[in-house]
């Protein structure tokens, strides 16, 4: 399944323990962190960040489920948050570890994980920015992220063309995404938007 692109958050229900868990490095910034959803299944995500790089290494392993998942993404943007939220209200919570580009765009994404009723994980599809579209016309990246009402909230600051990166005029944007189940797994989908003009 594709990257997902995308994804600091509240939650609807407070689920959420984190432990942090020291990791050996040798030459590098490593980390480790445990989430544990409602129902008891667990994700340790590790993310090692090599000294000199902008990039990390981020590894996850769940335990609990009747299928464990074990899997390394390489080369992709540091942590910045992650969160256990249950979007579709299935009973079974889903992980979503967002993630934030260094420099000035701090381009936020999503790695998303979806629990087939505790059984199994599988990644959620969040779908990329597309240049004709409308949502995200004046979008300049500065992502932030959250859990409002049970949905995951997607805000950024809409920039004018005459903008400079530090200084927006356009507003913000709030994009609302929803949980839902596709063809080839789970995707998260634009549900409503609203643009809040500056004063």
């Amino acid at each position: 399944m594709n990257d997902l692109k995308i994804l600091p958050l509240l939650f609807c229900f407070p689920i959420i323990a984190t432990v942090l868990l020291p990791v050996p490095s040798e030459g590098d910034d490593a980390k480790a962190r445990h989430y544990v959803t409602r129902s008891g299944k667990s994700l340790l995500i590790e993310e090692r960040h090599p000294v000199g790089q902008s990039l990390s290494d981020i590894s996850i392993t769940s335990t609990g489920f009747e299928h464990n998942l074990s899997e390394v993404f390489k080369d992709r943007d540091p942590v910045e948050s992650v969160h256990v939220a249950d979007l579709d209200a299935n009973g079974f919570d889903e992980f979503y570890i967002v993630t934030v580009s260094s420099g000035s765009g701090s381009y936020g994404n999503v790695l998303g994980f979806a629990s087939n009723r505790d059984k199994s994980l599988s990644m959620i599809y969040l779908p990329e920015i597309r240049e004709a579209d409308e949502l995200f016309a004046g979008y300049m990246g500065h992502d932030s992220f959250r859990i409002v009402d049970n949905k995951l909230v997607r805000s950024f600051p809409v920039y004018q063309p005459s903008d400079t990166n530090n200084k927006p005029t356009g507003g913000t944007r709030r994009l609302t995404y929803g949980l839902f189940p596709g063809e080839a797994g789970w995707q998260l989908r634009i549900t409503d938007s609203s643009t809040e003009t500056n004063p």
